[in-house]
């Protein structure tokens, strides 16, 4: 009997359990949304209020329930947070002819349509700036495009120093796998887009132009002559002829490439080993370089002598490596652009190849210390300045 009774109780807990809950009224229901909205608004979440004064609305137009008396002037506040004015005006309305000036909001709900003019200006004002600096905008970049477009091919600076007018556009970084005498970081091969137009020296840097700047020459063929290039400059020493060189004309606009600049001038439009094909039996008509006989039997020679790539830059394979602007790091496998490089690193990046080296690929890199000035063959390390238009 005993457990009868328990089945019984236990059945019936069952069923209380599993039966729907009860529904409230309508308008308590209403009331209940209402307290929930005050709550809301307390806590300043008016998106959750304004959903519970809709609730509201939807139980008085399925029952025809008379309003709570704040109803309009709270979801007028609601509106208002929100930055909806135009509901904010029809609910401080509602609320001023329904309830009247006997309201207990009623000042206030007066003050509110004072502050949602007040607010319809401020963001009518807000509008107009925005479309006043975006017409200045519009308007300078025009500006800036008319005058890269009429920006001369060549430049040439007070000391003589040549520079080629590098277009933007858009290349494939690195070498294939395939391609012979590659190196690791040579790799992946990535797409590039270099945004804007500069400038890049049409020759390396003499030595005349280093002793016209810096009052010295650190070359190791010093005997070469003026319109050799300068070699044996480390990373740091680039940068202190750049700062001489922009406080001797009076700009700020001499800088060393970035890597992806080198080598987008470099190729010069292709994607070969070398800016005028694959063919290792052509290089001797565009570059002064080595190979494992005769790399201590030559130096630097003058420079200019060999051909041009097709943007009309010279010695961009050998005569002697280049620095450039970058800390050395791996490359990105998505495409990027305008590049940099890590923020920091051990060694700053240096291309080319020189007259004493074999590797004088597009896509050949090497790297030292920014204090070195003769990481391997003697006189081997010099640079080009990039000019920024």
């Amino acid at each position: 009997m005993q457990i009868y009774r328990l089945c019984v109780l236990m059945l019936a807990v069952l069923m209380l359990v599993g039966k729907a809950p009860a529904q409230l009224p309508p308008d308590i229901e209403a009331e209940r949304s209402l307290v929930e909205a005050e709550r809301h608004i307390g806590t300043g979440d008016h998106a959750a209020a304004k959903a519970a004064l809709d609730r509201i609305l939807g139980l008085q137009a399925a029952h025809d329930l008379v309003l709570p008396e704040a109803f309009w002037f709270q979801y007028a506040e609601v509106a208002y947070q929100a930055g909806l004015y135009a509901a904010t005006e029809e609910a401080a309305a509602r609320y001023l002819t329904t309830v009247g000036r006997a309201g207990a909001h009623y000042r206030a709900a007066l003050e509110l349509l004072d502050q949602v003019e007040a607010a319809r200006q401020r963001v009518a004002a807000e509008r107009q700036h925005r479309a006043e600096e975006q017409r200045r905008a519009a308007a300078a970049a025009a500006a800036e495009r008319r005058r890269l477009a009429q920006l001369p091919r060549e430049l040439r600076n007070s000391i003589g120093m040549e520079f080629v007018l590098i277009k933007a556009g858009t290349f494939q970084m690195g070498s294939p796998a395939t391609e012979p005498g590659r190196d690791a970081d040579e790799g992946p091969v990535h797409e590039v887009t270099i945004s804007q137009p500069f400038y890049l020296g049409k020759y390396e840097v003499t030595q005349g132009q280093w002793q016209a700047v810096m009052g010295n020459n650190p070359s190791h063929f010093s005997d070469c002559g003026g319109n050799c290039p300068v070699e044996e400059v480390s990373w740091e020493d680039t940068r202190e002829f750049i700062v001489a060189l922009n406080r001797q004309e009076g700009v700020n606009v001499y800088r060393l490439p970035t890597e992806a600049e080198w080598e987008y001038a470099a190729r010069a439009g292709t994607q070969t080993a070398y800016h005028f094909g694959n063919a290792v039996s052509e290089l001797d008509l565009y570059a002064w370089y080595g190979d494992l006989l005769i790399v201590f039997s030559r130096g630097t020679r003058p420079v200019g002598q060999k051909r041009p790539n097709g943007w009309g830059l010279y010695d961009m394979h050998g005569n002697v490596w280049e620095w450039v602007a970058d800390w050395y790091g791996g490359y990105p496998r998505g495409a990027v652009t305008d590049p940099r490089g890590p923020s920091t690193s051990a060694d700053r990046v240096y291309r080319g190849g020189s007259w004493g080296s074999p590797a004088c690929r597009a896509a050949n890199r090497r790297r030292a210390s920014p204090g070195n000035r003769r990481p391997y063959d003697p006189g081997a390390l010099g640079f080009r300045l990039a000019r920024t238009p």
